[in-house]
């Protein structure tokens, strides 16, 4: 028994130095932005991904680096994501999962709502619900109260259905053209995750909002379990202050 009991913690030491190696030798890690890779920065940040159909993932192989994952659902007020049900069901237990909508001018708000709410299940420790409201070429052809309408519709279905606030995902050029001279007084209400490609310490972040929860600081990210480039991101929340009570 004592020497079956020395040989089990030689192949647990072993498999801990595995591990440890193997997230320092991570490809991850040359993405991440230089204020957050180091370790007095990480002890309160995290780093997650979010994913739709272009990407093919094995979360069996999923670099250990990753605490969160975002899976696109749902698009307008009809399409939903083929590999959605996929992502969702096999996410582990050991990471926090959400779900996001892209967000389309034209479409009635409160029917992308229930496009949303009626695909995912969203339920208690899951990440807040997104709404991706990103450029497309539907903005420049519609009444900027169209759209404002729209999305305000969108947002207060989520928070009466589901009793919380949703993430709004943008970037700063975008948000600024089109929503914030109609948005300003009610997005500091709203968590910010921001995309922000350039090569900065923090992202640039739009009017109306006074700080960032998750930043997306790269669309070209190559990472083990990915077979794709995929979008990486920063928070610099604890993730328990993001996810459905």
């Amino acid at each position: 028994m004592k020497h079956k009991g020395k040989i089990s913690l030689i192949l647990t030491i072993a498999l801990l130095v595995s591990v440890v190696q193997g997230a320092k030798n991570s490809t991850f890690r040359k993405f991440i932005p230089e204020k957050f890779s180091s370790c007095e920065e990480s002890k309160t940040s995290c780093f997650g991904i979010d994913i739709s159909r272009y990407q093919t993932v094995n979360f069996n192989l999923l670099d250990s680096n990753i605490s969160f994952v975002f899976c696109k659902a749902t698009e307008g007020s009809k399409l939903i994501d083929r590999k959605f049900n996929y992502h969702w069901e096999n996410i582990g237990s050991h990471l926090k999962k959400g779900a996001y909508h892209f967000f389309r001018p034209y479409a009635n708000g409160k029917d992308q709502a229930k496009l949303f709410l009626s695909t995912v299940n969203f339920s208690s420790g899951h990440l807040a619900p997104v709404i991706d409201v990103e450029g497309e070429r539907g903005y420049s052809k519609l009444n900027p109260r169209i759209y404002v309408a729209n999305l305000k519709i969108m947002i207060r279905e989520i928070e009466e259905t589901l009793g919380v606030r949703p993430i709004i995902y943008t970037n700063t050029h975008f948000w600024n053209r089109y929503f914030s001279t109609h948005m300003k007084d009610m997005v500091r209400e709203y968590r910010l995750w921001v995309a922000d490609y350039r090569d900065r310490e923090e992202p640039v972040i739009p009017h109306g909002w006074e700080d960032w929860a998750i930043w997306q600081h790269t669309c070209k990210g190559r990472i083990k379990g990915i077979s794709h480039d995929v979008d990486l991101n920063v928070c610099k929340l604890n993730l328990d202050e993001l996810v459905i009570p």
